[in-house]
């Protein structure tokens, strides 16, 4: 079977001749470009990283965003790590990273696909008598026979073509017109184009793939999207370059001594998320309504200081960590102006010795408050233990006496089963005596019945054979006579033979007689004529050889005339040459003239 090859992408898929429907996938080309009439029912449903296309004839790759429509000959490619869903046909197609799918034809009922890298999952929709869905691969030519899941992985690097059928019935083509069905639950590999099996397992029964198609088919999100604290604003976009590579330092002061040091806008303070404290500081820290702080982060020469401000709260709540709150780092001046770096750090030390300080004073009264509820608390288990134990003492009285009546009932009810017991004995007892004597006078009655019975046969035996003999000594009286008449029917049967075959002998005996005179009169016509036909023959040979001397004497007269011509004609020239001499060419021999 001859084949068509087509290069898509930088790589080779081939297409089986579409003589064979069974076999052919995709033709290409501008053959099927007049026979199929492309339909716009293809799309990029889903997309997680860089996924490109490039349409028919184009050399270049152009990224591509989902919803959007694909047609006839597009080529769609995965990234690596990326990956994709594409809808085409009312099927879903789920592409792995590093795959490259060619759409060959899409409509409503023919699906024809090329998958020359990567892997696929599709998911048949419906296959409905006169629908087709096919994938051409470098190896193989897969068709859909059900609706179901199929996988197709084509590895290049190996030159294999894996086949993973998890739901449905598909069937698979070489090039030679090989044909392999492939069930639910079967996973082949192939490594030719005719079919050549790969025994050994050359991937997982299930991967990270597998897991991310199937929460796509059941409806589950397979991108983690950020998770947003609540109540905490989301910290605005940062200008590129700035990277937090120094110590963070705490400056104490207020908003508008803040703005002026690190060129903040006062009004932009309040709305700013808590910051963390640096990392000799305990992980929760305290502030006043009227001292905010302001958190620096100084980076080195090359790049600007970023400050970060912390938002003014109450003494009574602690300060989001960094694990609830998003800094906010905005970028200082590049000339800042106010207290050195020294004078800095010995502010943000003593506000951390006051923080650590009111934290103890509020660990102590927390303690305190922690004993009293203690204590409240054992009472009240004291409580709790006793009137549990008076209902535990209730509650094994009233089983107790539960027990005591169920005991008795349970003695009355064996009493009364006992005496009826006994009751139900003697009746059986008595039952059983009258089935007893009823059974005997029975048994009695067939026995005298039996031996009536037994005198009444042995009479009709005796008459019965007595009828016997009478009626065998009537046969033999029959038979006798009967063979008597036969004797006399055979005896006249065979004188009535014996006259016929003597009237047959006399006829048969004139009827050689005639044969014999017939036959002597056909042998002497035969011997006349053979003897005509001879001389015929004879006549008609002398005949033939008189003819062939004839023909041999005037064949003969003719060469003799031929030979006398041919003589006469050689004297004529040599007379002709005689008559007109020809002078030789002289040689070597000066011309001289003859006076």
């Amino acid at each position: 079977m001859s084949a068509r090859h087509f290069i898509t992408g930088g790589l080779g898929c081939r297409r089986w001749t579409h003589s064979f429907a069974a076999l052919a996938l995709a033709w290409g080309g501008n053959a099927l470009a007049q026979d199929v009439v492309s339909v716009p029912a293809a799309h990029l449903h889903h997309a997680e990283g860089s996924v490109a296309y490039a349409p028919q004839g184009d050399k270049e790759w152009h990224d591509v965003q989902p919803r959007r429509l694909l047609k006839r000959g597009d080529r769609l490619w995965t990234d690596r790590g990326s990956r994709a869903e594409v809808q085409a046909g009312g099927h879903a197609l789920r592409l792995n990273g590093e795959t490259q799918l060619v759409l060959e034809n899409v409509g409503e009922t023919a699906t024809q696909l090329s998958l020359t890298q990567g892997s696929m999952v599709a998911t048949v929709t419906r296959m409905n008598p006169g629908d087709s869905f096919e994938v051409g691969t470098p190896n193989l030519a897969f068709r859909a026979r059900q609706m179901g899941d199929y996988r197709i992985d084509v590895d290049t690097k190996q030159g294999v073509t894996r086949v993973v059928v998890l739901s449905g019935l598909a069937v698979v083509y070489g090039e030679q017109g090989e044909a392999m069905e492939v069930r639910s639950g079967q996973r082949v590999t192939f490594r030719e184009r005719r079919l050549a099996r790969v025994q050994q397992p050359l991937f997982a029964a299930t991967d990270d793939f597998d897991r991310w198609a199937g929460a796509r088919r059941r409806g589950e999100p397979t991108v983690s999207m950020p998770i947003v604290a609540q109540g905490v604003a989301p910290a605005p976009a940062l200008p590129r370059g700035l990277v937090n590579k120094g110590p963070d330092i705490i400056i104490k002061g207020s908003a508008a001594e803040v703005a002026a040091q690190t060129g903040i806008p006062a009004h932009s303070a309040p709305r700013l998320a808590a910051a963390t404290a640096t990392a000799a500081a305990p992980a929760v820290a305290t502030a006043t309504a009227s001292t905010p702080a302001v958190m620096v982060t100084r980076q080195p020469a090359a790049a600007a200081p970023v400050a970060v401000l912390t938002a003014p709260v109450a003494s009574a709540k602690p300060i989001p960590t960094a694990a609830t709150a998003t800094p906010l780092k905005v970028t200082a001046s590049s000339a800042p102006a106010g207290p050195s770096a020294a004078e800095i750090q010995a502010q943000a030390q003593a506000q951390i010795a006051q923080a650590q300080a009111a934290l103890q004073a509020q660990a102590a009264a927390h303690a305190q408050a922690h004993a009293a509820a203690q204590a409240q608390a054992r009472e009240q288990a004291a409580q709790a233990h006793e009137q549990e134990r008076q209902r535990r003492l209730a509650q094994q009285r009233a089983e107790e006496d539960r027990r005591a009546l169920v005991a008795r009932a349970e003695q009355a009810r064996r009493a009364a089963s006992a005496a009826e017991a006994r009751r139900i004995e003697e009746h059986r007892r008595a039952v059983a005596a009258r089935r007893a004597e009823e059974d005997r006078r029975h048994l009695q009655a067939k026995r005298e019945a039996d031996q009536k019975h037994a005198a009444a046969s042995v009479r009709a035996d005796e008459e019965r054979r007595h009828a016997q003999q009478a009626r065998r000594a009537a046969e033999e009286r029959h038979l006798e006579a009967l063979r008597k008449a036969d004797v006399q029917k055979l005896a006249e049967l065979r004188r009535q033979q014996l006259a016929r075959l003597q009237a047959q002998a006399g006829r048969d005996e004139q009827s050689a007689v005639l044969r014999r005179a017939e036959l002597a009169r056909r042998a002497d016509d035969e011997r006349r004529e053979e003897q005509a036909r001879r001389e015929d023959q004879g006549r008609r040979e002398e005949q033939a050889r008189r003819e062939d001397d004839l023909r041999r004497q005037r064949a003969l007269a003719e060469q003799v005339r031929r030979d006398q011509a041919r003589r006469d004609e050689e004297v004529w020239l040599r007379q002709q040459q005689n008559s007109q001499p020809v002078r030789p060419v002289p040689m070597g021999v000066p011309f001289r003239r003859v006076s």
